[in-house]
């Protein structure tokens, strides 16, 4: 049987690999952002949940399981709860959950929700430091695509931009996003460049900056 923490492993990387699509209208028309995560697990994540207890992980990841199962049946409504109440478990699956949660809830519409969640999983100081920064990423796409003035996630992308952080790609086309959703394409502009002069930026990610500066300079 296939150790339980590689199988995690597998969950997230097939489950959170896509959890990035999100939309954005400027005055040139509506674009799709399709930022997607790459997610490189940390093998030191997972020893602080090696020591719960076992018949707990066992049922927790039964319902995983279980919710999985209706999420293909396109029983999303049940799946969310079952999630929920997984993500509660306070399981070596309960992150995991929330971000399926909040996954669910974005494509049924409810990014207030899903914001939430995100929110929630970026201000966990239990949790492991990359989680809380895909958190952060994730959620910001997200908020993007609201009218929400309380950008919490928007304002900690900031701290992502940073030459060492692993997430500072995404973070940089997030800021770069919100300033032209705010009229500030001079801003916009520098973020997209940088982007795309960074011979470290993953090829999506620059292509989709030089996108956007052709937008920014017509």
């Amino acid at each position: 049987m296939a150790d339980e923490t590689d199988v995690l492993f597998q969950e997230i990387e097939d489950d959170l690999r896509q959890d990035q699509a999100n939309r954005f209208w400027t005055n040139f028309g509506k674009y799709i952002v399709g930022a997607a995560v790459v997610l490189v697990v940390s093998v030191a994540s997972v020893q602080g949940w090696k020591s719960y207890d076992l018949k707990q992980q066992q049922a927790a990841g039964e319902a995983f399981s279980s919710a999985q199962k209706l999420v293909s049946d396109k029983n999303l409504d049940e799946a969310l709860e079952v999630f929920t109440k997984i993500s509660a478990m306070g399981s070596r699956y309960s992150v995991l959950a929330k971000f399926k949660s909040a996954a669910l809830m974005r494509e049924s519409g409810n990014l207030s929700g899903a914001i939430n969640n995100y929110r929630q999983l970026a201000n966990n100081n239990k949790i492991n430091t990359y989680y809380k920064e895909m958190a952060i990423i994730i959620g910001a796409f997200v908020e993007l695509d609201t009218k929400d003035k309380e950008a919490i996630l928007i304002a900690q992308v900031e701290s992502l931009n940073d030459a060492k952080n692993p997430w500072r790609h995404s973070a940089r086309e997030i800021l770069g996003l919100n300033a032209m959703k705010n009229g500030d394409k001079s801003k916009a502009s520098l973020f997209f460049k940088t982007i795309a002069e960074d011979a470290t930026a993953p090829k999506e990610i620059k292509d989709r900056a030089g996108e956007m500066l052709i937008i920014v300079s017509g």
